[in-house]
């Protein structure tokens, strides 16, 4: 009988490993997202939607992934420090999105990749954008904006409309 126990046991202790190794395997662990920033400061409502559709509030110290779209309400704002010490003043009424971004400090490699789907926005360039001016852009669904160095704005209503403040920018689409 304490033979068949052992057996048991042993099938047992099996089991909870194989489940272990499943639900805790390094595949699973590669589906989190990639950080990207920091939120310096909101004001208002202001929310982030990750790339499974969960919301969450944002407040001051709040990560930022890859993938996660940033939506401000009416008199809402939010101030973003990106890994690379990029800033991004997210105005009211809008929702920006984090498309890719990798900032190891190899311009070889780095990417921000960001997508302005409504409302409007100035950013001021970071690591990335100063050693390698194409792993920087940002999308619209009028035209996609590369820099030059910069510091520049971006509002979406009828159309798209870009002021430049420092620097410069390129467009096409």
């Amino acid at each position: 009988m304490s033979g068949q126990l052992t057996i048991v046991f042993k099938r047992f202790c099996f089991q909870i490993l194989l489940l272990s190794v499943a639900l805790y395997s390094p595949a699973s662990l590669g589906q989190e997202e990639a950080r990207a920033g920091l939120v310096v400061v909101t004001r208002g409502q202001v929310t982030a939607v990750d790339s499974s559709g969960a919301s969450r509030a944002l407040r001051r110290g709040a990560e930022l992934h890859v993938g996660d779209t940033v939506v401000t309400q009416a008199s809402s704002f939010a101030q973003v420090r990106m890994d690379d010490d990029a800033i991004i003043s997210v105005q009211e009424l809008t929702q920006f999105e984090i498309l890719a971004y990798t900032f190891e400090g190899n311009p070889d490699s780095d990417v921000s990749t960001m997508r302005l789907i409504e409302g409007g926005l100035r950013t001021i360039t970071g690591g990335i954008g100063q050693a390698n001016r194409d792993a920087y852009s940002i999308e619209t669904e009028f035209a996609t904006i590369g820099i030059r160095g910069t510091d520049h704005e971006l509002v979406i209503t009828d159309a798209l409309y870009a002021g430049v403040y420092d620097g410069g920018t390129a467009m096409t689409n």
